[in-house]
């Protein structure tokens, strides 16, 4: 396969994992107030039955001081993780365009898109049932979405060093 087929499946598959996770955002935060703390409390359970001693043989009140803490806290990395995971992949997707254009444009275009994509999300949860919009959300989807270029994109430039090497 010649190395301009194989840069267009990359792009052809980088798009289509932004477009699912775009759209997996897009669904979680389309879940209900109800819905979604039924989400999370069952990722912290999962988490805290790993980390707790003991966790699963607890009574629901002796569980709730530590799903309380420990909740927050999911959720927020939840945030981060999601929209760092978006703008990684939209660095890569910029960064492996015909006309590349390298970290100058990639960086910030990519947090740019994610940070732009955290404010309709949370547009969109003030018309949903039980949720609303959190401007400390889009602050940590924005964190994420700049750590997640800028690893994706160290982690590029050590490969083409050490290919050229």
């Amino acid at each position: 396969m010649a190395a301009r087929d194989r840069r267009r499946l990359l792009r052809a598959l980088l798009l289509l994992a932004i477009l699912a996770v775009a759209g997996m955002i897009f669904l979680f935060s389309a879940q209900s107030g109800a819905k979604s703390k039924e989400t999370s409390d069952r990722v912290t359970d999962a988490a805290l039955s790993i980390v707790v001693r003991g966790y699963k043989r607890m009574t629901e009140s002796q569980r709730l001081p530590y799903r309380k803490s420990a909740g927050l806290i999911i959720r927020k990395a939840a945030h981060f993780s999601e929209f760092a995971l978006l703008s990684a992949l939209l660095a890569l997707y910029i960064d492996t365009s015909p006309r590349r254009r390298g970290l100058r444009l990639s960086l910030p275009l990519s947090w740019l898109l994610a940070t732009l994509y955290a404010c309709t999300d949370e547009i969109h949860q003030q018309y949903v049932s039980g949720r609303g919009p959190a401007l400390l959300d889009v602050g940590i989807d924005s964190l994420g979405a700049v750590c997640g270029a800028l690893i994706a994109l160290a982690l590029l430039a050590w490969a083409r060093r050490r290919k050229r090497a």
